[in-house]
């Protein structure tokens, strides 16, 4: 079949999202990313790009989309970051495309309305409310003992997400989110409050192919450490085997999460706690994982997320698919800076190149940079993406790269 002047439009390609171009234009489309900011708040503006695409075009709301693309031949609409939720169900509704239901779209973008949908739908997840700055001044009875978690109901990367012990802790974390200027982080500014729930903390890829149709593509673990009230430094992401029992009993989980907010379409990752209460969800991203984790997925499996990806939009997508085979497995380092200052230099570069299952670094900052201590996942400094058969391999030299690649700080 011909796709000689056929579109998919990407909107908001950022970090993994970058890729979609180059694939979309090898399958013979033509690729066209749909902006919807000017710019995007803090470290994602970096991670946002759109080199890979043959058309690139700025809107500022849904209205706005449907003019900008009257007239073309449109056979898929994908989101390409967070972001693009706001508009990418809509868009695609209206054009009569592959998409998730517009109804239920508030719950696969805002993490509140999220919590909402999987209390109406009787899916285990830790009670939230929105509170503000003004309410707890107020004497606002939080009905839940610290600490607690205060977060942004919209936003990704862990920012501005707080573990509070006290009121005054409280006060302090709703004024961060209530503060936040930033360009672009306007629909950041309201807060949710949820009890803090112990345990290890995992992210699943799923291939959602449809209503009754959903596999597992990638399972991984997360080594977080606190700093402060900061609960969420990211240091190492490792995939682990998608087929273990503790994997099938997570993407059962992970499969009511999706069946109750209709994610039914397209690639999603979710992240949630483990513990011996259950599994309890943390918040539900409606497009392809960051960090490189697709492009790493298919090093380890030789599945192309973004091929399976696009077929799935475009209205392709196979009523069944094999648990991939991972005959290597991935981790990657988060690195972290614990102080602030302006970047002179960086260190250990030589020797990380040469670790054994070293594949690839890519740095966020560059000389003469002012920068401040890592405080939450898009505040990393840069990656080191590394792969090999044997995870003790992986977890000794993920050690060496945290131990021996430095920032040097004036």
């Amino acid at each position: 079949m011909s796709t000689q002047g056929q579109t998919v439009v990407v909107i908001d390609p950022i970090s993994s999202g970058r890729r979609y171009g180059q694939d979309i234009r090898r399958k013979g489309y033509h690729a066209l990313a749909l902006v919807t900011r000017k710019h995007f708040p803090g470290r994602l503006q970096k991670l946002h790009g759109v080199d890979g695409f043959d058309e690139v075009v700025h809107v500022e709301s849904l209205e706005q989309a449907k003019v900008s693309i009257a007239g073309k031949n449109v056979h898929a609409v994908i989101p390409g970051s967070d972001s693009a939720l706001r508009i990418c169900d809509r868009l695609a509704a209206h054009l009569g495309l592959a998409g998730n239901p517009v109804p239920t779209y508030l719950a696969r973008m805002n993490k509140l309305e999220m919590k909402h949908r999987l209390q109406q739908e009787g899916v285990p997840v830790m009670p939230a409310f929105r509170l503000s700055m003004d309410e707890l001044a107020e004497g606002h009875d939080l009905g839940i003992a610290f600490p607690v978690v205060v977060k942004p109901t919209l936003g990704t990367g862990a920012r501005n997400v707080k573990v509070c012990q006290s009121r005054s802790d409280t006060y302090k974390a709703l004024a961060a989110i209530e503060s936040n200027f930033e360009p672009g982080a306007q629909e950041e500014k309201y807060a949710l409050v949820e009890a803090y729930v112990e345990g290890p903390e995992y992210f699943i890829v799923t291939a959602n192919l449809g209503a009754m149709g959903r596999q597992i593509l990638c399972f991984a673990e997360y080594e977080k450490i606190r700093v402060g009230d900061n609960p969420s430094v990211y240091r190492n992401i490792r995939s682990i085997s998608p087929i273990s029992d503790q994997a099938r009993e997570a993407f059962a989980y992970v499969s009511r999460v999706n069946s109750a907010i209709e994610a039914n379409v397209g690639i999603n990752d979710l992240e949630f706690k483990i513990n011996p209460a259950g599994h309890f969800i943390i918040e539900q991203n409606g497009r392809l994982p960051g960090a490189n984790v697709p492009s790493l997925i298919e090093l380890c499996t030789g599945l192309n997320c973004y091929d399976l990806n696009i077929d799935i939009y475009l209205g392709h997508a196979p009523l069944s698919l094999a648990v991939p085979h991972y005959d290597k497995h991935f981790c990657i380092c988060c690195l972290i800076s614990e102080q602030s200052g302006t970047v002179t230099g960086i260190e250990g570069i030589k020797l990380v190149k040469h670790l054994d299952s070293f594949h690839e670094l890519g740095f966020l900052v560059e000389k003469g940079e002012v920068i401040e201590a890592t405080r939450d996942f898009l505040s990393t400094w840069g990656f080191v993406y590394l792969i090999h058969t044997d995870p003790e391999v992986l977890r000794r030299d993920a050690e060496t790269v945290h131990e021996r690649l430095k920032l040097v700080l004036a």
